[in-house]
């Protein structure tokens, strides 16, 4: 029975033996060896970590602050705005710059400068001064403004011309804003009749001879006054007006 034992445990196969598991051992000690050199090598030539938990910064170029504001904090970043500046063609409130540049990494809670539009640049108001109102409205236009109200005052200057600009020429505006423009109704020669006193019916008669119109009509509750009386004139009586100017009257009116 022991010689059976033997010659079994003789053709036992290597791997069983003592020596085949040195071997296993050895190789196990070789390849570990070989997977620590290399993960040593590779943090030694790229040492950021395996499982980076960097952000790519988002593109913010044209963005309106608040949903830059959005996007920044939803990467786990924070922001700060460096300064406004006039752009030509950015909306107001839309980014117009970033610091970092889109898509570069960076670690968690990195600050995002951003540079923000104040929207275009204002326009300065043409010099109108002397042209008549046509080509007046024609230069206004061309500029980027709107025509806003038209008033008339009496001067030297040829009547239907434009005397001035409200406000005046120089004077920066944003694009489209409303520009009012005093045009001439020609010199002053017609002297404005005192009405103060009269009822408003009579007061109009007598603006109308004078080759005057009557302009704005306000009411004022006066104690002691009926309604319908002329408490004031603008301009006074006396002052000179060139024909078809406008005089606006204060009348009084009845109280509640």
């Amino acid at each position: 029975m022991d010689a059976h034992r033997t010659s079994g445990t003789s053709h036992a196969p290597f791997l069983q033996t003592i020596a085949g598991q040195r071997t296993i051992r050895q190789i196990l000690i070789v390849v570990g060896a070989f997977v620590s050199g290399y993960l040593i090598s590779l943090l030694w030539l790229f040492p950021s970590p395996l499982l980076s938990k960097d952000l790519a910064v988002p593109r913010l170029i044209d963005v309106g602050m608040t949903e830059a504001k959005q996007q920044i904090e939803s990467h786990g970043l924070r922001f700060r705005i460096e300064d406004q500046r006039t752009d030509p063609t950015a909306p107001k409130g839309s980014v117009i710059w970033q610091d970092p540049p889109p898509g570069v990494v960076v670690p968690p809670n990195s600050q995002v400068t951003l540079i923000v539009s104040e929207g275009p640049p204002d326009v300065p108001v043409p010099d109108l001064a002397s042209l008549p109102r046509a080509l007046a409205e024609k230069v206004l236009q061309a500029a980027g403004f709107a025509i806003g109200s038209i008033d008339t005052v009496p001067s030297s200057v040829e009547p239907g011309s434009v005397v001035q600009t409200r406000p005046g020429s120089g004077v920066g505006r944003p694009a489209r804003t409303a520009i009012e423009l005093v045009v001439s109704s020609g010199p002053a020669e017609l002297s404005v009749p005192s009405v103060v006193g009269l009822p408003l019916s009579e007061a109009r008669d007598r603006i109308a001879l004078a080759g005057l119109v009557v302009g704005a009509t306000a009411g004022r509750v006066v104690a002691g006054k009926p309604g319908g009386l002329v408490i004031d004139q603008r301009p006074s009586g006396g002052t000179l007006l060139s024909r078809g100017g406008r005089v606006d009257l204060i009348v009084t009116r009845k109280g509640n």
